[in-house]
C-alpha cells in the first residue's frame, strides 16, 4: 500500500509540474505579447536611450529565463538545469550591473556551470528519453515520443516489448533494453510480471 502511495505521488507531481509549465508558458506568451506592445511607446520615449535599452534587454532577459524554466519543468535534464542558471546568471550580470567583485564571482560561477555542462552531462544531452505506459498502444507510443515501430497499430506496448525481448533471447525484466536502431525501448518498471512503464531513448 505505501508503495503503491510513493508511485501515486510521484505520478501526480509529473502531471502537475506539466500544468505548471503550462501555465507560465501562457503567462510567457502574455509578456512576450506585452513587450512587443510596448515597444512603440519606448521608442517616442523621453527616456536615456542607455537606460531604455537596459530596459528592453532586462525584460528579454526575463522572458528567455522563462521559456528556460518552461523547458526544465516539462523535460527535466542536467543539461535544461543548467540553461535556466546560465541566462539566470547572465540576466543578474547584465541588467543589475553589480559590483566588481560580485562581477568577477558571477564569471567564475558561469565558467564553473560551462564545465559541468561540457564535461559531466555531455551524455546527457547526446539523447533524449521519454516514459511511456506499458499499456498505451503502438499507435500512441508513435504520437507521443514521435518514433517508428513496426507492428500493429493497437499492439500494446509492453505485449511488443515481451515478444521482441523474447524473440532476441532477452531476459524481460527492469533494465532490459530492446534496440530499435535510432531509439531504443527500456523496461522502467514492471508489476506483476507485466511491464508497466517504458523509457523510449531517442536520438540514439
Amino acid at each position: 500500500m505505501r508503495k503503491y502511495l510513493q508511485e501515486l505521488v510521484t505520478e501526480i507531481s509529473h502531471y502537475l509540474e506539466i500544468l505548471l509549465s503550462l501555465i507560465l508558458t501562457i503567462a510567457m506568451i502574455f509578456f512576450a505579447i506585452s513587450l512587443v506592445a510596448n515597444l512603440p511607446g519606448f521608442l517616442i520615449s523621453d527616456v536615456n536611450n542607455n537606460h531604455l535599452f537596459e530596459n528592453i534587454l532586462g525584460r528579454a532577459l526575463t522572458l528567455a529565463v522563462g521559456v528556460e524554466l518552461i523547458k526544465m519543468l516539462s523535460k527535466p535534464s542536467p543539461g535544461t538545469v543548467i540553461e535556466v542558471l546560465l541566462f539566470a546568471l547572465t540576466r543578474q550580470m547584465i541588467v543589475d550591473h553589480p559590483k566588481m567583485f560580485d562581477f568577477l564571482l558571477g564569471i567564475i560561477a558561469v565558467a564553473i556551470l560551462f564545465a559541468i555542462r561540457r564535461y559531466l552531462f555531455v551524455k546527457f544531452d547526446e539523447s533524449t528519453s521519454i516514459m511511456i505506459r506499458g499499456s498505451q498502444t503502438l499507435k500512441m507510443t508513435k504520437m507521443i515520443a514521435h518514433v517508428s515501430i513496426d507492428g500493429p497499430k493497437e499492439e500494446k506496448l509492453r505485449d511488443y516489448m515481451t515478444k521482441r525481448l523474447q524473440e532476441e533471447d532477452h531476459s524481460i525484466s527492469v533494465g532490459a533494453v530492446l534496440n530499435l536502431g535510432s531509439f531504443a525501448l527500456r523496461i522502467d518498471k514492471m508489476r506483476g510480471g507485466l511491464i508497466t512503464r517504458v523509457e523510449v531513448i531517442r536520438d540514439l
